[in-house]
């Protein structure tokens, strides 16, 4: 699983949207196009449904999937995508273990819907990629998962002498997805264009951010967009900072955030504002972000 994502996408000052997160019910109904498979591990159906939601969030169009770079191999889907999101699992052992899998599949179900591939293309392919992700997520130890998703330090630990070597390009599970996905579409709808696997992915940190609210003194809870997807599916209300794993903000102080979250924001008239929140910082002038809640206005 990648674990960095190429930092161009986010070259963008933070920004706040009118996005309301959606509920139970909407969460529910996409189930009809995502059913639940016999072998899906405990706890993954709800991440998956999660992840459908944050991905129709924000699509790809069209003409951003779908590249044509004149080296004589014609137009072709990449089914890796340098800028896809990432989840920041805050803690939660079973988003961290599932999170990443669940978004990377969710994302490659809607772009192969949207290039145009019929099902008959790419079903049977992405079924096949999706049980391998979560079979070699289950594979990890908590500890491993914990590591790999930033929840503990990394170990200074030298790999034993009989560590087998990294696989080849050719047997990785984005080559073969690609490759099968290719095959039928050779077959079943040649004039679409090519699945190919180029990545090329860079990877980078972010710079830190500020919070703030306007007027000061509000107090700042925040719970990363796709978690509150999952707690919205597990609990009668994910807006009780109890139930979720929401996360309060001490404002003026740099935090190195990026990525949707959910929000709110209580001042001490009572008055609370809640919301989705779009914080990217700034990459290009490595310049710090301050993001303002504000008490009225956007």
């Amino acid at each position: 699983m990648r674990l960095a994502a190429m930092i161009a996408a986010l070259a963008i000052p933070a920004a706040a949207t009118a996005q309301v997160p959606p509920d139970a019910a909407k969460l529910k109904a996409i189930e009809a196009k995502v059913p639940p498979q016999d072998w899906y591990p405990d706890g993954y159906y709800d991440i998956r449904i999660a992840a459908e939601a944050q991905i129709a969030e924000r699509p790809r169009a069209r003409r951003e999937l779908v590249s044509d770079w004149g080296d004589g191999i014609g137009k072709r889907y990449d089914v890796i995508d340098c800028g896809a999101e990432w989840i920041n699992p805050e803690g939660d052992l079973s988003l961290a273990r599932y999170g990443n899998v669940a978004l990377d599949v969710s994302r490659l179900r809607s772009e192969l819907q949207t290039v145009g591939y019929p099902l008959a293309v790419y079903a049977a392919p992405l079924a096949d990629y999706e049980r391998w992700q979560v079979a070699e997520a289950e594979r990890l130890s908590d500890h491993e998962v914990m590591v790999a998703a930033g929840l503990l330090p990394p170990e200074d630990v030298e790999p034993p002498e009989d560590a087998p070597e990294e696989p080849a390009f050719e047997d990785s599970p984005e080559y073969k997805l690609a490759e099968a996905i290719e095959a039928n579409r050779r077959r079943l709808a040649p004039k679409l264009p090519k699945a190919v696997v180029e990545g090329g992915c860079g990877a980078g940190d972010g710079v830190p951010v500020i919070l703030r609210t306007a007027p000061a003194g509000g107090e700042i809870l925040l719970v990363n967009a796709f978690a509150f997807k999952v707690c919205t599916r597990k609990t009668p209300d994910p807006w009780d900072r109890f139930a979720c794993k929401w996360n309060e903000i001490e404002t003026g102080v740099e935090r190195r955030l990026s990525g949707r979250y959910v929000y709110q924001v209580k001042w001490p008239d009572g008055t609370v504002r809640k919301g989705t929140r779009e914080i990217a910082p700034n990459y290009e002038e490595d310049a710090l972000v301050t993001v303002t809640f504000r008490k009225t206005g956007s």
